[in-house]
């Protein structure tokens, strides 16, 4: 009694504090872009070996099989990092899940079909297909036409971006795989007859008493892995319905990037604006979910890169205890690899000045995505022409000179200059 008599007063105590505050900093997942780097090269990795300690047979007489160690710990190490990069707790494996999943998976791979209500395949047991069919029923699952030794790996980063328009309405992979209630998981996998592999993950699993949460965003504040994202996904933030009262929202996202002079709007209430746009009230995961992808035709935007800064912006939030508010945060997209500097371009090759004139040089670096975009000038004879920290060259007296634009890595471009009297 006293248990619930306190998790009532956090819960007021939190109310009382978002209705004054919010919306309020909650920081970074990784406070720099090599944070983010070194926790991807810290996974545990399935190693390149078979994920089969024992081989599944998904024709009669049939037998479930078993995942290696390093396989579920793969596994279960990205959907941490995944976790960790959306700002929620790890979760643990559990033993009894990786059973029951393991069992699903065969089930799916004997009927060669995705399903969550699969039926029972000819001379299949009652106990194997009940056990199969409760793990199917509450996982994630995906039907997958390749098979190689990190493919459970794979399937996690599949059920995160949640691609294809059939599960755009309602990202329901995603939404399982960010639920801040989960507390442990499961996986399993089996390949058909036909060749198809079938990854599950157990996602109904609520035994975390996770931290406070108003919403869960992907993609996710603060620096997060460009590989994740594309352009044909939708972003989505997941609303505490606890704390805001949705019956009363009338919820409005914003998107833009300043660089790129992008900026979006959508109405997810009513289903419009300058793309996909909803607000999915289904029971996955976590509260209710904006979605919103925009429409990026007639843009000369490609994909989502590294430099790229996204600002979110979702308006009309009603709160239970009165009173509307915001939720504002942005996105520094960051390669999970090192992108070098390939070359540097200059604006001119040429140019002829008089003495005492000046002229602005421009360089950039190729790709606009390279970790490091600074430039550092250079003149070949100072008594002739000088460059500042700028690319502005001013012609000093009669000559040639070679002006040199390098990259962080030495990549260069050069201007030669002739100065005349």
């Amino acid at each position: 009694m006293r248990n619930c008599f306190y998790k009532r007063m956090r819960r007021i105590c939190l109310l009382i504090i978002l209705c004054i505050l919010l919306p309020s900093a909650r920081g970074f997942a990784f406070e720099t872009r090599d944070d983010l780097r070194t926790a991807w090269r810290a996974i545990q990795r399935s190693g390149g070996n078979s994920p089969y300690a024992r081989l599944p047979n998904s024709s009669t007489p049939y037998e479930s099989g078993a995942l290696t160690q390093d396989a579920l710990l793969g596994a279960l190490n990205v959907l941490n990092f995944v976790r960790e990069t959306a700002q929620l707790d790890p979760v643990r494996l559990s033993d009894i899940y990786n059973a029951q999943c393991q069992n699903g998976a065969l089930l799916l791979a004997a009927l060669d079909t995705a399903d969550h209500d699969p039926a029972q395949p000819k001379g299949m047991n009652s106990e194997l297909y009940e056990s199969g069919h409760r793990a199917a029923a509450s996982s994630n699952i995906a039907k997958l036409n390749w098979m190689r030794p990190e493919i459970l790996e794979e399937g996690i980063l599949y059920f995160v971006r949640d691609d294809g328009d059939a599960n755009l309405p309602e990202l329901g992979h995603r939404r399982w795989v960010l639920n801040p209630s989960m507390g442990a998981t499961g996986f399993g996998l089996a390949n058909s007859e036909t060749g198809m592999s079938y990854v599950l993950m157990y996602a109904h699993d609520l035994s975390n008493e996770p931290a406070d949460h108003t919403y869960v965003a992907w993609p996710s504040e603060g620096w997060f892995p460009v590989e994740l994202m594309h352009s044909h996904l939708a972003w989505s933030v997941s609303l505490d319905e606890s704390i805001y009262d949705l019956d009363q929202s009338h919820i409005l996202a914003t998107l833009s990037e300043d660089s790129l002079r992008l900026n979006y709007h959508f109405d997810c209430t009513l289903g419009t604006g300058d793309g996909y746009a909803k607000l999915d009230r289904s029971a996955y995961g976590f509260g209710a979910c904006a979605i919103f992808r925009p429409d990026f035709n007639g843009t000369a935007f490609a994909d989502y890169l590294q430099n790229q800064v996204w600002h979110v912006r979702i308006d009309g939030l009603s709160l239970r205890q009165g009173g509307t508010t915001s939720i504002e945060y942005d996105v520094r997209m960051a390669s999970l690899y090192v992108q070098a500097p390939v070359k540097v371009e200059l604006d001119r090759q040429t140019l002829r000045l008089n003495s005492g004139e000046t002229l602005q040089l421009y360089a950039m670096v190729v790709p606009n995505y390279a970790d490091d975009l600074s430039i550092y000038w250079e003149s070949s004879d100072e008594a002739v022409a000088t460059v500042d920290p700028e690319g502005m060259v001013r012609a000093i007296g009669r000559g040639e000179a070679t002006i040199f634009a390098r990259s962080a890595n030495g990549r260069e471009d050069r201007c030669v200059v002739q100065v005349e009297d």
